[in-house]
Parts: C-alpha cells; structure tokens; sequence
C-alpha cells in the first residue's frame, strides 16, 4: 500500500508545486495580470546608441550572375599546360565578358588546383602557374588583366577521388567564378 501512497503523493506535491508557481509568482499567469502602461522616454543620447539590425535582404540575381557564381571548371591532362575548351567554356566566357563589360569593378576569380601526384611544393607553384596560364588565354581572349585575380590551392581542394585516373583528371582544373 505505501509504494502506491508515496508516488501519489509527490505526484500531487509537484502539480500543487506546479500551480502555485505558475498562477502567484509570475506574473504573466492568466487572470493575474493586470495590464500596465509603459512610458518610455529617450533622450538625445539614447537615440544615438540605438542600433538597427536588418534582416538579410534577398537579391535577385541576373540571368550572367546566375552563369557566373556557378564556378565553371577548365582541365588540364597530367603535367601539361594546355586547356581543353568546349562550348560550355565558350558561353561562359562570352557571358562573363559582356558582364564585365557592363560591371567594370567586378572580377573573375581564377583558382588553379592539382591532382595528389607530386609532393606539396611543386603542386602549389604548378596550380598557381595554371591559373595564370588560364589568366594569359583570357587577357588575349579580350579580358582586362584588371577583372582576373589568381590563386593557387594545390592538392588541398579536390572535387574527386584521388585513387582513381578519372577522379584525378578531374582535380587538375581551374575554377573560373565571378567574385562576390
């Protein structure tokens, strides 16, 4: 009888505990509060110190910038220096060109990257020297030097398995992304 009387009990205990607390000690209990007018002055200083966040603002992007945020990716084979060009990198460069027409201050950003082959030291020259292979085919494509950064990353950002000769034809690229 009493390991049915002891649960009951603090059962009980805890709503009355329950009730007591939410109806007497707060306030924002219904019924027990009473509405009360808020005077709020502000004085020169205090306005000064107030802070506006905004919510973010959603930009609707151009039919180019949609084009061109998406980074495109330029190949290389193993070891070389020549780029293979396709349509696709054909209409992204005229789209690219015509945007940077209209927005002289935007630029493209060429980031050079490598398959694992080779140790660290010579990867990291070899994908900034693509990137500025890819810079040289673009400034005599028409492109202001101005509007092209370059960057090398190496091995360090690869989009494919490595253990493969697919997955590594596919890291030795230059992404070509319009900055944001």
């Amino acid at each position: 009888m009493n390991r049915f009387i002891i649960p009951i009990v603090i059962l009980l205990g805890s709503l009355l505990y329950s009730w007591f607390w939410n109806c007497y000690r707060k306030p924002e209990c219904s019924g027990m509060m009473q509405p009360t007018a808020i005077e709020q002055t502000m004085t020169p200083a205090m306005a000064d110190t107030i802070t506006v966040v905004e919510d973010t603002v959603q930009v609707e992007l151009t039919p180019e910038e949609k084009v061109l945020f998406e980074p495109l990716d330029v190949y290389f084979e193993s070891g070389k220096s020549t780029i293979t060009r396709t349509a696709e990198l054909e209409n992204f460069l005229k789209t690219a060109k015509a945007y940077l027409e209209k927005n002289p201050e935007a630029k493209l950003s060429l980031t050079g990257h490598t398959d694992s082959d080779g140790s660290e030291a010579t990867n990291n020259p070899l994908s900034l020297k693509r990137a500025g292979i890819v810079k040289n085919i673009l400034v005599t494509d028409g492109f202001s030097p101005d509007n092209l950064e370059t960057f090398g990353k190496g091995e360090s950002e690869p989009i494919a398995d490595e253990s493969t000769p697919d997955g590594k034809a596919k890291n030795r690229r230059v992404s070509i992304r319009l900055m944001k």
